[in-house]
């Protein structure tokens, strides 16, 4: 379920509602071919329809959802070509981010980057890995904020709007990397040591281990998906 928005004066419903679902989509809330309703979605928030239709509008626009009909969006159901090339472009730019926030972070930076991997770690071990997952979408968020370049952090974050709903296919794997030999530990320690270049592969590494287990369970994730009503 998607929490309510809280009505904020400084914000717009409108843009509330459209981050919520921009957050729900990133942290596998909604499958690969899911219909959206929008009466459920304005239920769930406690809005009224009018914001809810707004933001999915504005989130076929971006690429996150696709059109179905005059009034039904869903998920896309991402093909191995399309997820390759956005596995692509996130080792890219998530690569320019890691680099770049190796040049700016500071030490209390650092150590609060080190703490949500440190959450992650004992989330996974504990085999709570819906939370672990969001976890590691902080990690990665927090690394793009210390580069400093918001445009370039919209632009990844995009991209995992892509890469979200598959997610749920990976949360039956505990491990993709054992704790100790993660690549988030290299990246905590290039930052340390400003070392972009070292930052820049880390972050590669972690992107990679995780895009090959998707692709591998690509085609069962895309055989899962729910044969949706209509909104």
């Amino acid at each position: 379920m998607i929490a309510p928005v809280n009505l904020a004066p400084e914000e717009s419903v409108a843009a509330q509602v459209h981050q919520r679902l921009r957050l729900a989509l990133m942290r596998s809330r909604f499958r690969p071919g899911e219909k959206l309703k929008l009466r459920v979605l304005a239920e769930e928030m406690g809005v009224s329809s009018m914001p809810v239709r707004a933001a999915l509008a504005r989130l076929v626009t971006e690429g996150a959802l696709e059109q179905v009909d005059r009034r039904s969006v869903r998920v896309p159901v991402l093909s191995d070509a399309r997820l390759r090339e956005v596995v692509e472009l996130r080792l890219d730019l998530e690569g320019k981010a890691a680099s770049r926030a190796a040049e700016r972070a500071t030490p209390p930076e650092i150590d609060a980057l080190a703490a949500i991997h440190a959450e992650m770690t004992e989330l996974r071990l504990s085999g709570r890995m819906e939370e672990m997952m969001v976890a590691n979408e902080r990690f990665h968020r927090t690394l793009w904020s210390l580069a400093e370049m918001p445009v370039l952090a919209r632009i990844i974050e995009g991209l995992w709007l892509q890469c979200g709903p598959l997610n749920a296919g990976l949360k039956a794997i505990r491990f993709l990397h054992q704790p100790e030999e993660h690549p988030h530990h290299e990246v905590i320690r290039a930052l340390r040591q400003h070392d972009s270049a070292l930052a820049r592969l880390a972050i590669q590494r972690d992107i990679s281990v995780y895009a090959d287990a998707l692709l591998r369970r690509l085609p069962a994730i895309n055989a899962a998906r729910p044969n949706p009503e209509a909104a």
